[in-house]
């Protein structure tokens, strides 16, 4: 399977949530810069697919955001296209 496929902002959240407790989240006009445990991933975009957290992005930002804060396993048990 490759790394095409959205997910939405709202299932990234409850997934931090889960398996990065204590992150915090600032939002910008265009991105989202998420950090925890003094590690910042400074370019979660806000989607261009929906409002709010309901909007979608690509599932290679994803990816790679839950590979650099090292909570791959959590975050594959709570989005299921990430598995």
């Amino acid at each position: 399977m490759g790394t095409g496929g959205r997910v939405s902002l709202r299932d990234i959240f409850d997934m931090l949530k889960h398996c990065a407790p204590g992150y915090e989240r600032k939002d910008s006009d265009h991105k989202i810069r998420v950090t925890w445990q003094g590690q910042v991933f400074p370019s979660l975009p806000k989607g261009e697919h929906g409002k709010g957290d309901r909007a979608e992005i690509q599932r290679g930002i994803v990816k790679q955001m839950v590979k650099f804060f090292g909570i791959a396993d959590c975050a594959k048990a709570h989005i299921e296209s990430l598995r």
